[in-house]
């Protein structure tokens, strides 16, 4: 096995990405890490880049209905006056409260279920679950989330207390 270098690199692709590995060296049809694991030579460059400086960020990004729903808040804070009303205050001096569910319906596309089972045989189980979930999520964007919240809210207070 030949060393080479104590090169940093950095995982862009698979189920590692966004770690960083040390190459401690190659015997040519591998490329070995100081972790212990090893990246064929031939994939090399698809799978990692070098680190320059600091590594790149690959945190995932908020998901969107955390997202949307720290909006609403955001946004019925700034709604409210900094004194609150009488009427709030009362609401804020209950003791005994009812807790209901708030139901949220969203329309989304989802393959069918013989696809899913093609897919399910041909690929990992655990990515085709992950990358169907990720499929879902990019179909609900801030401002569907939002809209959705607040009709369900106003359809709620409509069908509860009715006058």
């Amino acid at each position: 096995m030949e060393n080479i270098e104590q090169e940093k690199l950095q995982w862009i692709k698979g189920e590692k990405a966004g770690k960083v590995e040390t190459v401690t060296g190659s015997d040519g049809e591998w490329t070995i890490f100081e972790s212990g694991g090893r990246v064929s030579t031939n994939l090399l460059n698809e799978f990692l880049i070098p680190v320059e400086g600091e590594p790149l960020d690959f945190d995932p990004p908020v998901p969107a209905l955390v997202k949307a729903a720290n909006n609403y808040k955001e946004e019925i804070l700034k709604a409210m006056p900094a004194t609150s009303s009488p009427i709030r205050t009362l609401f804020d001096k209950q003791k005994k409260n009812d807790k209901i569910k708030l139901t949220l319906s969203f329309p989304i596309n989802v393959p069918n279920k013989a696809i899913y089972d093609v897919i399910g045989s041909s690929f990992d189980l655990d990515e085709v679950k992950e990358e169907l979930e990720s499929f879902i999520k990019d179909q609900l964007s801030e401002d569907t989330i939002s809209e959705t919240l607040l009709e369900s809210v106003k359809e709620l207070i409509k069908n509860r207390f009715k006058s």
